[in-house]
């Protein structure tokens, strides 16, 4: 491949050397900490990211340890990152690694994208910084700022406008320092090139924008339309026994984390009824169900309305059903919980 000669390319790289944020996963080119680190910054901020993953390398240090964890401690120490099944595909593909590639990180896109959890996106991003193989890591912030370079439009999930901006970003990506340019181009979308009210002033390609030479950067791409907001009623059932809660294998997550007892109340239901029937069948006493109080969740999608119940054990059935546990208040920050489980245990 012929390198790029679009001037921008080395001004970017310039700038990024010098404007760069101090990040941890920037210190390193260990195969392993960036294969992680990209993981872990798959649809999640990166002030929540920092904290997590210098102890989760602290705790798997290496493909191999992590392989050869359980899941249960795998999902321990993802506890609070959320989307979980990121952990789970972890823990599959250090195996298959172990398995298949003497317990290293693939070298090869194409053997990246066979393993779990790593899509071209993911496979392109740790062959460049890792690996410094020229290739372009096409995400939304990409998207963003090459159709802005460009004066490209179309709406920002439209296939056209994303086939574009790959044709760009392969043509980008031969060139010096390709793991820098994948990160300064990142670093140009998360600091400078921003969704709304870009920083164009602060830009160092500014002058080569056609976007911000039109006076509306910010209307490319176009914004997809947000989705509908659905609102849902659910009764979570709070069942202690002494400093420990019962928690069940979470539905709204196939079983990844854990939860206490929970169910949806329709639109007409009675949530008293609901957490009566939780109760029973969660070895707790109906009788002793109390309301508590109620927790606004707000995600992307939905509005949630929690009203969470306590109930006492059923003194005959002090053992958790329907493959609980029984777990202790103080260990809840080390268990697999989604973020509304850990606001709503947090705040009781």
């Amino acid at each position: 491949m012929k390198p790029s000669r679009d001037p921008r390319r080395a001004e970017l790289l310039r700038w990024y050397r010098k404007h760069q944020r101090d990040l941890p996963w920037r210190r390193t080119r260990d195969p392993y900490a960036v294969w992680v680190s990209e993981i872990m910054l798959q649809q999640t901020r990166v002030e929540t990211v920092i904290p997590f993953y210098g102890r989760f390398l602290g705790r798997f240090p290496t493909v191999a340890a992590l392989a050869a964890a359980s899941e249960t401690d795998v999902l321990a120490a993802w506890s609070g990152l959320g989307y979980y099944r990121r952990a789970r595909n972890l823990r599959a593909a250090a195996a298959a690694m172990v398995r298949d590639h003497g317990g290293r990180v693939p070298a090869s896109p194409e053997a990246l994208r066979e393993l779990p959890g790593i899509g071209s996106y993911t496979a392109a991003a740790i062959a460049s910084i890792a690996f410094g193989t020229p290739l372009p890591a096409v995400d939304g912030n990409v998207i963003r700022v090459l159709s802005r370079w460009y004066g490209l439009r179309g709406g920002r999930d439209d296939a056209k406008l994303r086939r574009d901006v790959e044709a760009r970003a392969a043509a980008l990506a031969p060139g010096p320092s390709p793991g820098d340019w994948t990160q300064a181009l990142m670093e140009l979308g998360a600091t400078r090139c921003l969704p709304r009210d870009p920083l164009c002033e602060r830009c160092p390609v500014a002058g080569a924008c056609r976007a911000c030479r039109s006076g509306r950067p910010d209307r490319f791409p176009h914004a997809a339309k947000p989705p509908a907001v659905r609102r849902e009623r659910r009764v979570l059932l709070l069942v202690r026994r002494r400093s420990s809660v019962l928690l069940v294998p979470d539905p709204a997550d196939d079983g990844i984390t854990l939860a206490p007892p929970s169910a949806a109340v329709g639109e007409h239901g009675d949530p008293r009824r609901v957490a009566n029937a939780l109760a029973r069948a969660h070895g707790a006493t109906p009788k002793g169900v109390a309301a508590a109080r109620t927790i606004r969740h707000r995600t992307y999608s939905h509005d949630y309305s929690i009203e969470v119940w306590e109930a006492s054990p059923d003194k005959a059935r002090l053992d958790a059903t329907g493959g609980g546990r029984w777990s202790r208040l103080a260990e809840l920050d080390r268990l697999p919980l989604r973020s509304v489980t850990l606001k709503a245990l947090q705040k009781l």
